[in-house]
């Protein structure tokens, strides 16, 4: 069959993403976790996950600030190839799950407070509340900031929160947020992002914290809120909280999440799910030389369709280079029997860094953009990559410096990563048995 040739579509500079150092101890045991999951092997370290419906980055500008460090050759050599996969990710993506993972995305805020009461072995106050009444760390103001409205409609898929934790006492206190989100008029509210544990000095302004979430999927257009609840680093119980009912400017934000987005992709076809795997580190420097990278496609459409997909990169949130384009295959309604492969050996011109992927979904009948993806599958992010000349000595390059936490469902957590990214925390490490 023969493909339509057209140009390639552009798509606006995501939002620089990066790996969450997931808080130590018990804060990570109240972040909710994302519907992602890995395992290494002797050969390989993979990663699997659906589509996460907000993707958040912290403490960073919402415009893409590449790191500094060697740039991606325009005379890069690599070998690729594309090919059906026998793999079923549906089944995949239990079995990760089952392991040990606490898997509970979409929770709203009554369960997590009944999961600390159930399962922590935090004490519930420090000495210093129980003296003060629980008020020696409270939110003093926050604010909100929203982004991108591509159609003009007056609703947002992009969001900032700011906000400033003090104390009332002139020391330093350890300190973590959870942050909720739910439509006006909705009685529960649901968890979408838990804060690493940041540091915080008496009522200086200098420590505020920035949280911005781009809405994936599942928000229709509509008035929604916020609710900030505080945590003290080690105790289970909650310091403060900040909803629209203290601070009106939690309130009344009018959101929607991208696939409402008129100028956007948006098809009957679209990625549901998709895993990445590694290979090869033979210097042993965490970045590797070979990678695969496979994706179930499921499409409402009443008939099979044919398509082919773009990849691209990026490294540390640079710029996008195309890198080769798959073959033309068959999607088969929402079978999970339909997944397909992309395989990549790097040889040159790709420095050791943290490469992010992209996938665009090309009907090989019309040309038309069917689904273009990349921060919302967690195993597309941050994939710690070199070519084969850089793997015969040792390798250094500039960590991420944002931090990047998304979760399937609803959640934004700390993912699970790749291979030596888990001393960055961001996908746990398992031993293939």
């Amino acid at each position: 069959m023969q493909k339509v040739t057209t140009k390639l579509s552009t798509v606006a500079a995501a939002v620089l993403l990066a790996v969450l150092a997931t808080p130590e101890l018990n804060a990570a045991e109240n972040a909710e976790l994302t519907s992602v999951a890995a395992e290494t092997s002797s050969e390989a370290t993979t990663a699997i996950a659906k589509r996460a419906r907000t993707t958040t980055t912290v403490n960073n500008k919402l415009e893409t600030t590449p790191l500094k460090g060697e740039a991606v050759s325009l005379q890069r050599q690599n070998i690729y190839t594309s090919q059906p996969s026998d793999a079923n990710l549906e089944e995949e993506l239990k079995a990760f799950q089952a392991l040990d993972l606490k898997n509970t995305p979409n929770q709203t805020r009554a369960e997590l407070q009944k999961q600390r009461e159930r399962s922590s072995e935090l004490p519930k106050s420090s000495a210093t509340a129980q003296k003060s009444g629980l008020d020696h760390l409270y939110i003093h103001d926050a604010a909100v900031l929203l982004f991108d409205d591509d159609d003009g409609d007056g609703y947002y898929s992009q969001l900032r929160v700011d906000f400033d934790a003090d104390a009332a006492y002139d020391d330093y206190y350890d300190v973590y947020a959870e942050l909720f989100i739910r439509r006006i008029g909705d009685s529960q509210w649901t968890h979408y992002y838990t804060t690493d544990v940041f540091e915080i000095h008496y009522d200086y302004s200098s420590d505020e914290y920035s949280v911005t979430t781009r809405l994936n999927t599942g928000f229709p257009p509509d008035e929604y809120e916020v609710l900030i609840d505080l945590f003290e680093y080690g105790y289970s119980d909650i310091v403060d909280t900040l909803g629209p009912y203290d601070d009106y400017d939690l309130t009344n934000l009018p959101l929607e999440d991208k696939t409402y987005e008129s100028s956007n992709v948006s098809s009957d076809t679209y990625v549901d799910n998709v895993k990445t795997e590694i290979f090869t580190d033979k210097d042993d420097d965490g970045f590797y030389r070979e990678f695969a990278i496979t994706f179930d496609i499921d499409t409402q459409s009443s008939s099979d369709r044919d398509v082919y997909v773009n990849l691209y990169q990026r490294r540390n949130g640079g710029d996008w280079y195309f890198e080769t384009e798959s073959d033309v295959f068959t999607v088969y309604g929402y079978s999970s029997e339909d997944a397909y492969e992309i395989s990549g050996n790097w040889q040159s011109g790709y420095p050791a860094g943290y490469y992010d992927f992209r996938l665009e979904v090309i009907d090989a009948n019309t040309g038309e953009v069917l689904d273009d993806v990349s921060p919302e599958f967690s195993p597309l992010l941050q994939v710690p990559l070199e070519d084969a000349d850089s793997d015969t000595r040792e390798s250094t390059s500039n960590p991420p410096s944002s931090t990047t936490s998304s979760g399937s469902g609803g959640g934004s957590t700390g993912l699970i990563t790749i291979g030596l990214l888990g001393l960055l925390g961001a996908w746990r490490r398992r031993v293939k048995r």
